[in-house]
């Protein structure tokens, strides 16, 4: 069983697949656009190791309203955590700062401004 998460972008799929190159190093496999619209019907990425799936599908009135999903990362080293915590706030919500809780090394939540909830931490 293979388990790939699928971000619908609600027509921001390109901004949101630039943004998470900069903070995952996230590659492209492969895209499909239509033609017609410009609007990405289908992504296959990777960020390390882990397939994602992104696309423009959904408005922005439809994003994610879930407010118990996050999308877990575990990071190397408390300045990854870091860096990619910067990266992600731009324009969205803190839920946590970067913190040391109990049960982990260090980590920190928040949802980024496409309604994604990361979960950022080091084991």
């Amino acid at each position: 069983m293979i388990f790939i998460p699928t971000l619908h972008c609600g027509g921001c799929c390109e901004e949101a697949i630039e943004l998470y190159k900069k903070a995952f190093n996230l590659e492209v496999d492969w895209q499909g656009k239509d033609e017609e619209t410009n609007l990405i019907y289908h992504t296959e990425a990777r960020i390390g190791k882990q397939r994602i799936r992104l696309s423009d599908g959904g408005t922005k009135q439809e994003q994610i309203q879930v407010d118990s999903l996050f999308l877990a990362v575990i990071l190397d080293t408390v300045s990854d955590v870091d860096r990619v915590f910067n990266i992600l706030k731009e324009g969205g919500t803190v839920i946590q700062a970067p913190h040391k809780p109990d049960f982990a090394t260090y980590m920190s939540e928040l949802k980024d401004k496409f309604g994604f909830k990361w979960f950022l931490m080091v084991d």
